[in-house]
C-alpha cells in the first residue's frame, strides 16, 4: 500500500513549501478553502432542514411566504452567513502570513 508513504511525503513538502512566500500562500489557500467548504456543507444542511420545515405548511402559508419572497430572503441570509464565516476564516490565515 502506496498510502502510508504518502503522508510523510506530503508532510515533508509541506514543511520545505512554508520557507517561501508562495508556499505559504498556497497553503493558507488550501487552509481556507478547506473551511470555507466546511462551513459551506454545514449551512447547506441547516438550509435543507430549514426548508424542509416550510414544505410542511399548508398551501395558503406558502403562497404568503412566496409573495413575501421569504425563500429569496433566506437564501441570502445563509450565504452571507457563509461568506463572512469564510473571510474570518481565510483573513486569520492571510494575517499570519504577511506579517510573519
Amino acid at each position: 500500500m502506496a498510502f502510508p508513504l504518502l503522508i510523510p511525503a506530503l508532510v515533508g513538502a509541506l514543511a520545505t513549501a512554508m520557507g517561501s512566500l508562495a508556499g505559504r500562500a498556497i497553503i493558507a489557500l488550501g487552509v481556507g478553502f478547506i473551511t470555507y467548504k466546511g462551513i459551506d456543507l454545514s449551512i447547506e444542511a441547516l438550509k435543507q432542514s430549514a426548508m424542509s420545515g416550510v414544505r410542511g405548511l399548508p398551501a395558503d402559508a406558502l403562497n404568503f411566504i412566496a409573495f413575501m419572497w421569504l425563500d429569496k430572503a433566506m437564501t441570502v441570509i445563509f450565504s452571507a452567513v457563509v461568506t463572512a464565516m469564510s473571510i474570518r476564516a481565510l483573513g486569520g490565515s492571510v494575517k499570519k502570513m504577511v506579517m510573519k
